[in-house]
């Protein structure tokens, strides 16, 4: 099991991941942290190096959307035929990160 240096909560936000070769897929956040992101996605990579990651979240009545560029650690198939996605944050606005800080703080 990865160890992680900030806390690591469920989530269960919907949005779009956008890979390199033009194809996105309708996914949902399992997991997120300061610095990591977990998603359950209908494929796989398809060898990008990186994708883009929009995610609709919402925490205690307010709303944005979380736009990221990330790297992509793990690809693998699960039980139900999705694909469990783990990412690294590599570009993100700060104004994001601390809607994802504030919801991760209210969870751990």
């Amino acid at each position: 099991m990865t160890k992680h240096s900030s806390p690591y909560v469920r989530c269960f936000w919907t949005g779009t991941l956008y890979l390199t070769n033009g194809k996105s897929a309708a996914i949902h956040c399992t997991h997120i942290s300061h610095n990591l992101v977990e998603v359950e996605s209908p494929f796989g990579l398809m060898g990008s190096k990186k994708v883009k990651l929009e995610l609709n979240a919402i925490h205690e009545g307010k709303q944005a959307t979380i736009k990221a560029i990330c790297i992509p650690s793990a690809d693998i198939l699960n039980e139900h035929d999705k694909h469990y996605i783990q990412m690294q944050f590599h570009s993100i606005a700060e104004k994001e990160r601390a809607f994802i800080d504030t919801f991760v703080k209210a969870r751990s």
